[in-house]
């Protein structure tokens, strides 16, 4: 939803600031690759690291890739964004 979401606003508005929908679709992106590289690791066992090259490949590159996110500090700044933002943004 929250990649679908800043796909429509930033469509919707081309020419406005998005950088907060970036920052929010990327951390969740993030973190659901996280967990499914998690749940794959434990579903599959060692079987597939050690005898799938290409599994085992790519199951090294995907961390290496998402680390190019700075982690805590890109979730640092989006924290900062969004408590400057006024609270009509996030109301429920």
């Amino acid at each position: 939803d929250v990649l679908r979401f800043s796909a429509l606003q930033i469509d919707a508005q081309p020419e406005a600031d998005a950088e907060l929908l970036a920052r929010r679709a990327r951390a969740v992106v993030e973190q659901s690759a996280e967990q499914v590289m998690r749940e794959v690791g434990r579903a599959l066992g060692a079987g597939p690291f050690c005898q799938d090259r290409h599994f085992a490949r790519l199951s090294a590159d995907l961390p290496v890739f998402l680390r190019q996110s700075h982690a805590e500090r890109d979730l640092a700044a989006l924290g900062q964004q969004i408590a400057g933002q006024s609270c009509e943004v996030w109301a429920l």
